[in-house]
């Protein structure tokens, strides 16, 4: 525990040297992709604009919020795309930053990681770059679309969340890497 402690004091001096320029809630000038897993909706925002809405397909186990590798559930918290993969299995591929620093919180306390995979998360997620998904927590969740597959009304995913591909490729062209991912339950 003691070693998160000082992980945590070194990273507080990193973001306050990091991220002077930033908004308050950590994102400037960004579109905003928000998620309603209940609801299989999901929003693509300038500001106040809905700029687009999207039907989504979600993991196999679409309820709770996603705690190991091979669970089939799609994450719950707060996100941002890091990284893009013009051609993927199914498509277009938009990473999101699963696992967050909540995650890592959890599954320090849970024991599914040790200090050093939690810092690693941390520093990955202060950076806005991919954290590690060789942990237990698992990783490479992202939104993506149908590839070959049709439409179905059926949540099929290992955890990420599906859109057509058509939707996927316009997601793809107008969000850089750092968008914010917002998802609820």
């Amino acid at each position: 525990m003691r070693a998160v402690v000082w992980w945590f004091g070194v990273a507080m001096l990193v973001i306050g040297a990091a991220s002077p320029g930033l908004a308050a809630d950590g994102y400037t000038g960004y579109p905003v992709i928000e998620i309603w897993k209940a609801q299989r909706k999901m929003e693509l925002r300038q500001g106040d604009t809905v700029i687009r809405e999207f039907r989504v397909v979600l993991g196999r186990q679409p309820h709770n919020t996603k705690e190991v590798q091979g669970d089939q559930r799609t994450p719950v918290g707060r996100y941002y795309i890091s990284g893009k993969r013009p051609q993927s299995q199914f498509h277009r591929f938009l990473e999101i930053s699963y696992p967050n620093v909540d995650d890592a919180e959890r599954g320090y306390s849970l024991g599914l990681i040790d200090a050093n995979q939690w810092a690693d998360i941390f520093f990955a997620n202060v950076h806005g770059q991919s954290p590690d998904s060789r942990t237990r927590l698992g990783g490479r969740v992202g939104i993506h679309g149908y590839g070959g597959r049709p439409y179905l009304p059926i949540d099929w995913t290992a955890g990420c969340v599906a859109i057509s591909n058509e939707d996927v490729e316009f997601l793809y062209d107008v969000t850089p890497v750092g968008t914010p991912v917002l998802i609820h339950e």
